[in-house]
Parts: structure tokens; sequence; C-alpha cells
């Protein structure tokens, strides 16, 4: 099963917050963003000092594209 999932990490030291968006078949792959700000955050502070959670799960990749503009707008 292929999962379409709209996420939010948030820093747990400042509480800046990134929303993304990811395709996968084990929500549980690890995966923490492939944005070079969310990238550089975690490099310098940590992965521990972030909290993923799944906000929502789409039907397809074009419900997720449209739901992950929703969230960050």
């Amino acid at each position: 099963m292929t999962y379409y999932g709209i996420y939010k990490i948030t820093n747990l030291l400042n509480g800046k917050m990134y929303i993304g968006q990811h395709t996968t078949t084990n929500i549980d792959d690890g995966y923490m963003g492939s944005g070079k700000i969310i990238r550089l955050a975690i490099k310098k502070h940590g992965v521990e000092n972030f909290r993923k959670e799944w906000l929502m799960f789409c039907e397809d990749e074009e419900e997720l594209n449209y739901m992950e503009r929703v969230y960050v707008d």
C-alpha cells in the first residue's frame, strides 16, 4: 500500500515548524524531510530535538500536492 501523507516537523528547541509531503510504503521509514532548511536544522540540533507528526493522508499524488499548498498557506 502506498501512503500519501502531509507531515509537520517541529523543532522542540525553538518551536519552528516545517510542513512537507511524503509518499511511502512504510510510514515509519524515518523520513524527516528533504528541504535544505530542515536538513541543516536537523544536522545542527540533532534529530532527537525534532518531532514529526502526520497531519493527514491523501488518496493520490494530486490531492497530496493540493493539500500541501493548503497547509503551507
